[in-house]
């Protein structure tokens, strides 16, 4: 049987440590990377993981997707999304052949919507990763917690293409992957946690998760912020459910104190996913006439941030 091709484009420690255990059931994985491209190159990936340690050696290293020289069944887009990055162009070298399936591992809502104008004859698999992954230094990537993607069609509906996916990741050890033909609704149901926590972390001067869920004024303005998340969700047809405030609040109250990825970046000094996690829905709210006051001063606040950066 033929190996099922991958190129992951954006390889960081998502891609790495996702594609690194397709590689790892016999899949045919090639990378496209920048700053590591040195370390990569020379000696590969090397994945510290709860879930079994293994060392990750792509089929091919490059700088640029045009350099790859074959047909990949599936394209993974895996780096941060960030709306003056012209995607397209990075991957226009990788989707010459229609029948390859481009995946999207990326947070928030409207990250699809300019490759699928672009790319029309191309299936997009949308995706949602649930997993803490650190890039400890280049070609070194630690990954703790859960190790789970769910991804679906854009538009919805059934594929062909998910379906094989889910069955290539199953021969992987450690990942929990599942095809769901509405993405859409677990995309807004990941952001009803991402919304309220990212900015918040970084507004407050720093503060890990156990401190936004005081029971006080700051877990009160995070609860705001999903409730807003829930009324434009559902004005977009992604009903979600009163009880999932509460359930995201539990959940991150008992789960060990951690820095949201926003805040790392911010504490870094990287670029934040300001307009994917937060000016996407604010925009989407206004276009709907939703009052969200609480999404409208964080977005504000955080775009001054952002600029001053």
């Amino acid at each position: 049987m033929e190996k099922v091709k991958i190129l992951t484009v954006g390889a960081g420690a998502v891609g790495a440590y996702f594609t690194g255990r397709l590689a790892q059931a016999g899949a045919e994985v090639s990378v496209v990377v920048r700053s590591d491209y040195d370390a990569v190159k020379a000696n590969g990936f090397e994945i510290i993981s709860e879930l079994g340690n293994f060392h990750f050696q792509p089929h091919g290293v490059y700088r640029s997707a045009d350099e790859y020289p074959d047909t990949a069944d599936y394209v993974f887009l895996t780096s941060k999304f960030f709306p003056e990055t012209d995607e397209a162009a990075m991957l226009r070298g990788a989707l010459k052949n229609s029948r390859t399936v481009l995946v999207l591992i990326q947070n928030g809502i409207g990250i699809e919507d300019q490759l699928a104008e672009a790319f029309p004859e191309t299936e997009i698999l949308s995706s949602i990763a649930y997993i803490g992954t650190t890039r400890l230094k280049p070609g070194v990537v630690r990954q703790k917690g859960a190790s789970e993607l769910k991804f679906g069609r854009f538009g919805g509906g059934a594929s062909e293409a998910g379906r094989r996916l889910e069955k290539l990741f199953a021969e992987t050890d450690g990942v929990k992957a599942s095809f769901v033909e509405n993405i859409a609704w677990f995309r807004w149901n990941k952001l009803l946690w991402n919304l309220p926590y990212n900015p918040v972390s970084v507004l407050g001067g720093g503060l890990d998760t156990r401190r936004m869920t005081d029971r006080g004024a700051v877990e009160a303005l995070t609860r705001a912020l999903m409730e807003e998340v829930r009324l434009v969700a559902a004005a977009e047809g992604a009903e979600l459910p009163e009880t999932l405030v509460d359930r995201n609040v539990e959940f991150t109250r008992n789960f060990p104190p951690y820095k949201t990825s926003m805040l790392v970046d911010f504490e870094a000094g990287r670029r934040m996913e300001v307009e994917a996690i937060l000016g996407n829905v604010y925009r989407l709210a206004q276009k709907h006439h939703i009052s969200v006051p609480h999404m409208q001063t964080c977005y504000a606040l955080l775009s001054a941030i952002a600029e001053k950066a």
